[in-house]
């Protein structure tokens, strides 16, 4: 399953260096809630837990994927800097880390566009504009724009990608062609509602949150995993993670019309955290077993195991969310302790059934 051409062994690489990310951040993000506090000064520096999250987990892993499928080896230079620029981060070279960052989703973008250019279909045009917000956040990054500014394109990257996937997946339901760019031009003008926010914040994100709203209803309505939720395995589990997600990306958009887009404080936690745990890592915890397979060459054997952490992350983000909008700290840092343990149960899921898969297969064929 892995690319015939790459060997297995750089994809497995990359992958580990996407892992080493995503624990960065997570532990820089419990940093974040005073972790280590006591001490003079800490391992890592807590302000890197959205630069980690977006770019040395989210970015590496998805450029990985993309240039796996690719298959190209200049394609592959994306994930590694991403990968470089966070190990630079980490190290204290911020500067340098910084600029390999927007070199890293420049290369991203370049991908996503040759893959449009290629076969310039609708969903790869969404997944290059997706690629682009990450070049736009990084760039503002560097310049040392606030992140309450800037995180908003950062958090496109993610959104437009996985829209544009499941619009490609999800062409054996048929929507109809009116459907379809009725999306894309949901999608368009979501981007346009970001420009809106540095202009007027809160009607901006009040704009954004009605279309992501229409965006959820959307993939309700044409998304397979409707049906799928009544298979089995793998594809029902896929399918209750993708129609959970979809669920709190409208609660996302109802709080943020609710309440626009602080710049600080519990409702900037809550609508952030709404769009990074409640619907990005629901996806990942949807598609995992189908991108390992891709990018290591080895199924992951299904197991219910993976239900508890998918109910864990779901309940714990409305642990959290209740005390972001009830102003209860405490409450705040149970349900952000809670998702960091839903999120590390899973990836050792999966690493568990990895290694348990390999031992079976020696056993069977010495």
């Amino acid at each position: 399953m892995s690319s015939t051409r790459t060997p297995t062994y750089i994809l497995i690489g990359l992958l580990a260096f996407a892992a080493i990310g995503l624990l960065a951040g997570l532990y820089s993000g419990l940093l974040r809630l005073g972790l280590l506090s006591d001490l003079s000064t800490q391992p890592i520096s807590p302000i890197l837990h959205g630069p980690l999250m977006i770019n040395g987990f989210l970015g590496t892993l998805i450029g990985l994927e993309r240039a796996a499928a690719l298959d190209k080896r200049w394609a592959f230079a994306a994930p590694l800097l991403l990968a470089a620029s966070s190990a630079l981060l980490l190290a204290g070279f911020t500067t340098i880390g910084q600029w390999l960052l927007v070199a890293g989703s420049v290369g991203l973008a370049a991908v996503m566009i040759y893959l449009y250019v290629l076969q310039p279909k609708v969903y790869h045009l969404i997944m290059a504009l997706g690629a682009i917000t990450l070049l736009v956040g990084n760039i503002l990054y560097l310049w040392d724009w606030p992140i309450f500014e800037l995180v908003g394109w950062w958090a496109a990257f993610p959104l437009l990608t996985i829209f544009g996937e499941r619009l490609e997946l999800n062409r054996i339901m048929r929507p109809p062609k009116r459907a379809q760019h009725f999306f894309t031009a949901l999608n368009l003008l979501w981007i346009g509602s970001l420009v809106v926010v540095h202009f007027d914040r809160s009607l901006g994100w009040r704009i954004s949150s009605v279309l992501l709203i229409a965006i959820a209803l959307w993939l309700f309505k044409y998304d397979i995993a409707k049906r799928t939720v009544k298979a089995m395995e793998w594809t029902r589990y896929s399918a209750i993670s993708l129609l959970s997600g979809y669920s709190w990306l409208v609660i996302t958009g109802l709080l943020g019309f609710w309440q626009g887009f602080a710049t600080a404080g519990p409702y900037y936690d809550g609508l952030l955290h709404m769009i990074f745990v409640g619907f990005v890592f629901s996806m990942i915890f949807a598609h995992a077993s189908v991108i390992i397979p891709s990018l290591s060459g080895k199924l992951v054997p299904y197991h219910n195991y993976f239900y508890l952490p998918l109910m864990l992350l779901h309940g714990f983000l409305v642990i959290r969310i209740t005390g972001d909008v009830m102003h209860w700290p405490g409450i705040r840092i149970t349900g952000s302790y809670g998702n960091v343990l839903a999120i590390i149960l899973f990836l050792g899921g999966i690493i568990f059934q990895l290694f348990f898969s390999k031992r079976k297969s020696l056993t069977e064929n010495p």
